[in-house]
C-alpha cells in the first residue's frame, strides 16, 4: 500500500468527509506516529458529532410553513358539491353566506361558533329577511346540517376543516355529526370518508367516552368515600366529647 504523505492539520480537515466504517482505512494512508493517530481519532470523534448537531439545528430552523399564519382553508369533495349544484343549484347568496360561514364561523369538526344571522348579516350586506330565506334553503340542500340539540354544521362529505383522523378528542363527535350522505329522496352524496374508519373513530370515541365516565366515577367514589370517613372521624370525635361531657355532669 501507498503511503501518502500530508500535513496533519490538512488530514484532520478532511477526515470530517470519511465515514466511521472507513476511517481507520483512512489513517493507514499516511505514515502516522500511534500518538497522531489517537490525537486523529479523538478529532474525528469530537467533531463528527458536532457537525452533526449544527446539520440538525439547520433543519429545525428552516421549518417553513406552507400556508401564511390566520389564513383559513378547508377541504373541498368536488364530486358532492358538484352534486348540489346539479340538483338544486346555489345561488350567489347561498354561496356567499357559505364561504363567509366557512371563513370565520366554522370550527375543526365542522361545527358552527360564534354563529348568528344577524352577524352573517353585517359581514355578507344582506338583509335580515333574505338571510332567513338563505339558511332555510341551505339546510334543505343540504349544506348545512341541524342536529336534535339545535346544533349546526357544514356537511362534511361536502367541505371538511381538518382531517378527522388528526382531530383533538373535543371535535371527533361533532365531526360524526356533522355527515349527512342523503341529498334526495332518490341520491345519496358520494361516500368520502372509509367505512371501517367511521366504525373505527365511533368504536374509540366510545370507549374514550367510556373510560372518562370510569375515572369521573372513580372520583366521586373516592371523594365520597373521603367524606364518609371524614364524616365517621367527626361523628366519633363528637360522640366522645359529648360522653366526657355527661360523664363530668354525673360527678
Amino acid at each position: 500500500m501507498e503511503v501518502l504523505i500530508m500535513n496533519i492539520q490538512q488530514i484532520l480537515n478532511d477526515s470530517l468527509n470519511i465515514s466511521y466504517e472507513n476511517f481507520n482505512d483512512y489513517l493507514n494512508q499516511y505514515d502516522l506516529s500511534p500518538e497522531e493517530k489517537v490525537a486523529a481519532f479523538t478529532f474525528y470523534h469530537e467533531n463528527v458529532k458536532q457537525k452533526k448537531a449544527i446539520t440538525i439545528s439547520a433543519e429545525k430552523t428552516n421549518n417553513y410553513k406552507s400556508i401564511a399564519d390566520k389564513v383559513e382553508y378547508v377541504h373541498l369533495f368536488p364530486k358532492n358539491l358538484k352534486k348540489i349544484i346539479k340538483e338544486y343549484n346555489l345561488t350567489s347568496n347561498e354561496l356567499l353566506v357559505t364561504m363567509e360561514i366557512l371563513d370565520s364561523m366554522m370550527s375543526h369538526g365542522n361545527m358552527l361558533i360564534n354563529f348568528s344571522q344577524a352577524r352573517l348579516c353585517e359581514l355578507t350586506e344582506i338583509n335580515k329577511s333574505t338571510m332567513s330565506k338563505v339558511f332555510k334553503s341551505l339546510r334543505a340542500k343540504k349544506v348545512l346540517i341541524e342536529n336534535e340539540n339545535g346544533n349546526l354544521y357544514i356537511n362534511s362529505v361536502v367541505f371538511m376543516k381538518g382531517l378527522p383522523h388528526k382531530l383533538f378528542i373535543q371535535y371527533r363527535e361533532h365531526f360524526l355529526k356533522s355527515i349527512e350522505y342523503k341529498l334526495t329522496e332518490e341520491e345519496n352524496f358520494d361516500q368520502v370518508f372509509d367505512a371501517e374508519f367511521i366504525k373505527t373513530y365511533e368504536s374509540n370515541i366510545k370507549k374514550i367516552k367510556d373510560k372518562k365516565e370510569e375515572l369521573e366515577q372513580k372520583k366521586k367514589d373516592k371523594t365520597l368515600k373521603s367524606f364518609n370517613e371524614t364524616l365517621k372521624t367527626e361523628l366519633k370525635e363528637a360522640t366522645e366529647e359529648n360522653f366526657d361531657l355527661i360523664f363530668d355532669e354525673q360527678n
